[in-house]
């Protein structure tokens, strides 16, 4: 008899309904979080991506071709000819601007003369051919490249892109904007358009780095 209620002591109890209720409960719980998690991990991929592809759209490397080639002939990175352009004219070679600069990247008809005075090419092409993304860019990356020798720094080419190299050199020999009468400080830059100019180019430049590489 011992032995038999021992047994019977010892026996297995059967789970009750709640208890298998609980058990279901908490098995649809663990699922429906797994579920849960993997749709937010895709969501969040999704608009990650989607937010790259419209960074990309707005940082586009339209007219790869003439830049590439010109940049490599007036050894400039590609990233900063990107920026100019894409701050000029936002890659738009028709773009034409109240102070009479002309396509890509917005050059003026007096500038485009003098270059090519420069260049040896005095009448080799006429205003209209500032449309062309090929002369505009040949020729905006030749004046970039002029203002970078003359000054050495890239702030300070940038704002003469902008201003014109005297206004530069003058900048540069007040200690209020230039510390060092070789670099700018570009928050005192006098001109409001000038220093929104170079912080556009700059910013443009590093985002195109970002998103390409140091080749752009």
């Amino acid at each position: 008899m011992a032995q038999r209620h021992a047994a019977k002591g010892n026996a297995k109890h059967p789970p009750s309904k709640r208890a298998n209720r609980g058990i279901i409960a908490l098995i649809w719980g663990i699922i429906l979080t797994v579920v849960a998690g993997g749709v937010i991990f895709a969501t969040s991929n999704y608009h990650e991506s989607v937010r790259q592809r419209v960074k990309y759209s707005q940082y586009p490397r339209s007219y790869s071709e003439y830049v590439e080639q010109s940049a490599k002939k007036y050894d400039l990175d590609t990233a900063l000819v990107y920026a100019v352009i894409r701050t000029e004219s936002n890659f738009n070679p028709d773009a034409q601007s109240g102070a009479g600069a002309h396509g890509l990247m917005q050059i003026t008809e007096d500038t485009f003369d003098h270059y090519m005075f420069l260049r040896g090419e005095e009448g080799k092409y006429t205003l209209d051919d500032l449309y062309d993304p090929a002369v505009n860019i040949d020729y905006g990356c030749n004046i970039l490249r002029d203002h970078l020798d003359q000054f050495g720094d890239e702030e300070c080419a940038v704002a003469a892109y902008n201003a014109g190299p005297g206004n530069v050199l003058e900048w540069l020999s007040d200690p209020s904007v230039s510390s060092d009468g070789k670099t700018l400080i570009v928050e005192n830059i006098p001109f409001e358009e000038t220093r929104n100019y170079v912080d556009r180019v700059e910013s443009a430049k590093k985002t195109y780095i970002e998103l390409y590489g140091s080749d752009a």
